[in-house]
């Protein structure tokens, strides 16, 4: 089935423009993913009964535009299906225009005490999936901070907090994507000097691209550090890397479209 939300763009999810935040359209979608998965048993209460819960691996955005606050939005969500750990997930954002923001998400299942993801077709059950893909890529590639990227444009350090953490108490995807966009490079007013300029902050005009993934968890007191790469290709590709003390925990890229 495809499955509906109505939505009015609250303030609390916008920035000082007024205008719907990435992290804020993440929680958005999340919600969306949570009514449609309660409605076949396999929502967070259901299988936070079993032990288990729902964490995202990776996310694809194509973003047309971003809705502006008291803006009334549908977001239309459906199933894709199953592929050993994977579940796939896709996303429309829907205003007065049409189709303003298209989602492609992988899913996994994982057990709370071995934090480890279990085989989704032990827990998969009535959900109706369709094959059409909402975005332009059927299929999501790991992403990774190419060899030749060079040194980061900045590396920023700060500790977790516990207001960033979800039930499943590690960072809550959208928090990543939050530092994403509060970590964008600032920018020359000439394009053809790449010469960071401290008075003009990067604003993100759509329609752009955005891919993330989720490598690792990040827990409560440990400390991360965002790094910010320009790879100068002709998408023009800022790409960030999150880091914990453990691991590289995300990998995202940012792309004009």
């Amino acid at each position: 089935m495809y499955y509906t939300d109505t939505v009015t763009i609250p303030n609390y999810l916008c920035d000082c423009r007024d205008r719907l935040t990435m992290w804020g359209l993440a929680r958005l979608l999340q919600e969306s993913a949570g009514h449609h998965a309660e409605t076949a048993q396999m929502g967070f209460r259901q299988l936070i009964e079993r032990g288990k819960a729902w964490v995202l691996c990776r996310m694809y955005y194509e973003v047309d535009r971003l809705p502006m606050e008291g803006e009334t939005v549908t977001v239309r969500t459906w199933s894709r299906g199953t592929d050993g750990l994977f579940a796939f997930r896709e996303f429309e954002l829907i205003d007065a225009q049409g189709v303003a923001v298209t989602c492609s998400t992988y899913w996994v299942i994982i057990d709370m005490l071995s934090r480890k993801a279990v085989r989704i077709r032990d827990y998969w059950a009535g959900i109706e999936t369709h094959d059409d893909c909402a975005t332009s890529r059927s299929s999501l590639d790991r992403l990774r901070v190419p060899k030749d990227a060079g040194n980061p444009l900045s590396a920023t350090s700060f500790p977790v907090k516990a207001s960033m953490l979800d039930h499943t108490f590690h960072v809550n995807n959208a928090e990543y994507i939050k530092w994403v966009f509060d970590y964008l490079p600032q920018l020359s007013t000439n394009p053809d000097d790449p010469t960071p300029c401290p008075d003009r902050m990067l604003t993100l005009p759509a329609p752009f691209r955005f891919a993330i993934e989720f490598f690792t968890e990040t827990m409560p007191g440990e400390e991360v550090t965002v790094e910010v790469f320009s790879l100068r290709d002709p998408d023009q590709t800022t790409c960030f890397r999150i880091s914990n003390p453990r691991a590289t925990a995300v990998v995202a890229t940012l792309m004009n479209r």
